[in-house]
């Protein structure tokens, strides 16, 4: 009966020994590492993110921050002179619908997208998603003839922030 146990045992030592060191687990192992993260609900295992010298550093030179890069994460996200509420009333003010698009009955939302420099200036102007008949124009527009924006920051400091827009085009004043 004991040497049922020992050679239980061995055999079971062997499998475990021979399953962890086999050229096949050890390539899995270093393709991807894992990291449990608990949620407080249930436990999710997601690859653990590899980290590179070139990824953005808020305590980079300054002059780098500001000049080349372009963040989407950030401290304080840039704002319009106002509010929201006064970004819309300015869109709204200054769009007007276009006579191609409003005889094809043409309705719908232009998606923009620009660059809100670390100044407060309004760069890089593009349509992500269109509707044609002049709107995608109009919209690129009246985003330019936008005032300077209070810039977002990162570490207290005013950086590039990249923005999507939408801007709607229904019942506009025609021109």
């Amino acid at each position: 009966m004991k040497y049922h146990h020992i050679l239980f045992f061995i055999a079971a030592a062997g499998l475990a020994t021979s399953n962890c060191c086999s050229p096949r687990t050890k390539a899995q192992a270093n393709a991807s590492i894992l990291m449990p993260i608990d949620t407080g609900h249930l436990d999710v295992v997601v690859p653990q993110q590899p980290f590179h010298d070139n990824m953005p550093n808020a305590l980079q030179d300054q002059e780098e921050t500001q000049n080349e890069k372009v963040f989407a994460h950030f401290d304080r996200p840039p704002e319009f002179p106002g509010s929201y509420n006064a970004l819309y009333k300015f869109i709204e003010s200054n769009l007007k619908m276009p006579k191609t698009a409003k005889d094809a009955g043409i309705s719908g939302r232009v998606f923009l997208t620009f660059t809100i420099e670390d100044t407060g200036e309004i760069n890089d102007i593009a349509v992500l998603k269109g509707l044609g008949f002049g709107c995608d124009e109009e919209a690129m527009r009246v985003v330019g003839l936008m005032p300077r924006w209070k810039p977002g920051t990162l570490y207290g400091k005013p950086v590039r922030v990249k923005f999507n827009l939408p801007v709607s085009f229904t019942d506009l004043k025609e021109f």
